[in-house]
């Protein structure tokens, strides 16, 4: 059986002023695979920092179209690309009102200012029209993302999805933390918002998706290839190849 993941993501421009923030708090280029130099801050030490984005930067700066999965029985990366292609092609790019550095559920994240119809739509036509694609997740996966503190939608998300935050329940976020005591959050908060104050209040645009892969669950998730949201006419979608 196949170790790897695949997710899809909203990855920024590498080199934009939003992919050199992000990954420079995190300490990690997602499309290089390097570690580079931190982004520096005076509520914490760099031990702590290195503790609080650990898991974010074993993620790659992003935020989640489609969440991490496993192939399904009958497919492969190849029948993958040229699927997620289509959908690309298909479907058009979305324009985000401005990002903002603020608190969810205990972590840090940017997130848009305002809500997007345009956006939830993608992500929710990614998740449906892509789900073939998904292999199932084990009883031991489900039951460690049920042990968390969900909603009964959430719920019924994780068992149709294998996700608990999809459709509905998505909200578009670029994960920087862990989940932190109030305390030490809004240290860290009021420090990154002086540091990111050039990327902040601006709009963003979602030209592009991102397709992730990691090796296995000990490994950091990579960038593998780009795709343009092109909107061309959806008759052409979905294109799938048989075998």
């Amino acid at each position: 059986m196949s170790k790897k993941r695949y997710a899809i993501y909203f990855s920024p421009e590498p080199e934009s002023d939003l992919w050199l923030f992000g990954s420079r708090w995190l300490g990690r280029d997602s499309a290089t695979g390097d570690e580079i130099k931190r982004l520096a801050v005076n509520a914490i030490k760099p031990k702590r920092q290195r503790e609080i984005t650990a898991t974010a930067a074993k993620y790659g700066f992003h935020a989640t179209i489609k969440p991490p999965f496993r192939l399904s029985k009958g497919h492969d990366r190849e029948m993958l690309d040229e699927a997620l292609e289509a959908f690309a092609a298909a479907h058009g790019p979305v324009k985000l009102s401005a990002l903002e550095l603020t608190e969810l559920d205990g972590f840090i994240a940017l997130r848009p200012t305002q809500t997007s119809a345009a956006l939830d739509q993608l992500a929710a036509d990614c998740v449906r029209e892509l789900d073939h694609f998904r292999k199932p997740p084990s009883k031991a996966e489900l039951a460690k993302r049920g042990a968390a503190d969900l909603s009964d939608a959430q719920r019924k998300m994780l068992k149709k999805w294998g996700y608990p935050y999809v459709m509905d329940e998505y909200r578009f976020h670029m994960t920087l933390t862990e989940r932190l005591e109030k305390p030490e959050r809004k240290a860290v908060l009021g420090d990154l918002r002086e540091l990111g104050k050039d990327i902040v209040g601006k709009p963003v645009h979602i030209d592009v998706l991102t397709l992730m892969q990691q090796k296995s669950v000990d490994d950091p998730f990579e960038v593998v290839k780009c795709y343009p949201l092109i909107s061309m006419a959806k008759a052409q979608w979905p294109r799938q190849k048989t075998r």
